[in-house]
């Protein structure tokens, strides 16, 4: 079950991953847009959210998938709440499923623009509370041992280095509060990434991933507006040696996600999600 595990953990990282992302090739740590980033921090002044994600994948494991939900709402002045859940199924020998509560703020930072009075930069920092369960094989044969239980905190933060720069750091599963048999499920990650928009309509990530058990890892992705309706993106990531791309169109308060992700072992993968704002 030790292959699947990694499958898992290389295609849906710690918090799952949302199709926007997946096309960027994971990049997005500095410019995330929704509660499965393993950011925790996302900023706190933007409208309420909805999120549904379903990804079929990888197409050479079949009965395999992945899907979840989140949402976002603002409170007070600059704060934002989150919850999220996902579950990934491999047929009947390994599923995965993943809750969480967040809550982030957004601080101004530096003087306001002498026309729009808006601070010229920001920084985000933020939390999130989650639980996670694994399960291997046939859960009755196995009662006495699974399904494994973890409850850990995730941190993030970003901040404006420059009006077109962001920086941004994040740690998934830095402390475990609880885990059932003394097992952990899962390995603390740190991510340091950023997010470099040149133009209006062009948008460039980077993210490096380490974790005790695997070697660094270093993410790209690009996203370019065609239009303020249709964005094209492509990434690459080389831990899993994926090259993936994919499009998302808006339309007034809707948008949806298309994702295509190619690994080299095995084969193509799709996610496709839909979102909504209130």
């Amino acid at each position: 079950m030790a292959g699947v595990q990694a499958t898992h953990a290389q295609i849906f990282g710690a918090t799952s991953n949302s199709p926007r992302s997946l096309a960027l090739g994971r990049s997005d740590i500095a410019d995330s847009r929704d509660e499965w980033s393993p950011n925790a921090a996302l900023p706190a002044d933007t409208f309420s959210h909805i999120h549904a994600l379903l990804s079929p994948l990888p197409l050479g494991l079949p009965q395999s998938w992945n899907a979840g939900f989140s949402g976002d709402i603002p409170f007070e002045s600059h704060w934002l709440a989150g919850a999220s859940f996902s579950r990934y199924q491999y047929t009947d020998a390994f599923s995965w499923q993943s809750f969480g509560i967040q809550a982030s703020k957004t601080f101004d930072v530096g003087t306001k623009n002498d026309t729009t009075q808006q601070p010229m930069r920001h920084a985000v920092a933020g939390i999130r509370l989650r639980y996670s369960q694994e399960t291997f094989g046939d859960a009755s044969s196995v009662a006495s041992y699974l399904p494994l239980d973890d409850i850990g905190v995730d941190l993030g933060a970003s901040f404006d280095l420059f009006p077109q720069l962001t920086f941004a750091a994040a740690v998934t599963h830095l402390v475990s509060l609880y885990n059932n048999q003394d097992i952990s499920s899962e390995d603390r990650v740190a991510w340091l990434g950023l997010s470099y928009r040149p133009t209006t309509d062009l948008t460039l990530d980077a993210t490096l991933e380490t974790s005790p058990e695997n070697n660094p890892a270093f993410h790209a992705g690009a996203e370019y507006a065609i239009d303020q309706h249709l964005f094209v993106r492509a990434g690459a990531d080389t831990q899993t040696g994926e090259i993936s791309g994919g499009i998302g169109v808006h339309s007034n308060n809707f948008t949806a996600d298309f994702a295509a992700i190619r690994h080299p072992d095995l084969g193509t993968s799709i996610s496709f999600g839909i979102g909504f704002e209130l």
